[in-house]
């Protein structure tokens, strides 16, 4: 049985994989930073498919709620096989007019928090030759302008450069590194309006739905091969931000 850690547990990608995850034998620590009745939502309907889990809230841009969460964990459960960085909010707005409190901001939330569970978590990690799945964004690989959203995109940059250093210095250790780079997903309660803006965009004519994020999560734990290690795993229809 395995014991995955996921953060940004309440989140609607969140949420999808850690119901995705539920079909088979295994322990989720949870982490949320905010919404508790959120997180006690997914609990209860993880308690109905008596999937053992525990919530776990803490501020991951402080490393030391970090360490204190994989501890907590490693004492809730006892080990740590997967551990998966979905932490990362989108932030849009021009750069012109972001604030310098905004930016650190931008790259706590979606590049700090990301290391800093996966310093804490590597010797677990390496013990039970486990994984590390980040999340980044269709198009994260090539560089080019992001005007209204730079400091997201320069975090989430970072985070592909994380996941391909890792996954090289891991590698020996047998611990896989990959990240999933979502497109558009039609997340919360979005209008009709703006799912067919979103479609316009896409080649395959539709968002990505959270279940589909969930299933990719499923296989790359489960069913990918064993030297998948340092990949960028697209999921977003042909588009690219």
């Amino acid at each position: 049985m395995k014991t995955i850690l996921i953060t940004g547990s309440n989140s609607d990608i969140g949420i999808a994989v850690a119901k995705a995850l539920s079909d088979r034998p295994l322990q989720l620590a949870l982490q949320y930073y905010s919404n508790q009745a959120k997180a006690s939502e997914l609990q209860a309907w993880l308690n109905e498919k008596n999937v053992p889990s525990r919530l776990f809230q803490c501020d991951l841009t402080e490393p030391r709620q970090a360490e204190s969460l994989i501890a907590q964990s490693l004492e809730a459960f006892g080990s740590i096989d997967v551990l998966i960085n979905i932490v990362g909010p989108f932030v849009y707005k021009n750069i012109l007019e972001v604030t310098p409190e905004e930016w650190f901001a931008d790259i706590n939330l979606n590049l700090h928090t990301c290391f800093n569970t996966s310093y804490y978590a590597m010797n677990e990690l390496r013990r039970n030759h486990g994984q590390i799945i980040n999340f980044a964004f269709s198009g994260v690989e090539n560089i080019k302008a992001w005007s209204m959203s730079a400091g997201y995109c320069a975090a989430k940059t970072g985070v592909a450069v994380l996941t391909k250093s890792l996954a090289a210095a891991l590698a020996p250790h047998k611990v896989r590194v990959n990240a999933i780079c979502p497109g558009l997903v039609e997340e919360g309660n979005i209008s009709a309006e703006e799912r067919q803006h979103m479609a316009d965009q896409i080649p395959y004519g539709r968002p990505v739905h959270p279940d589909e994020i969930g299933k990719t999560t499923a296989w790359l734990i489960w069913n990918s091969p064993e030297s998948m290690t340092g990949s960028l795993i697209t999921v977003a229809g042909a588009w690219e931000y």
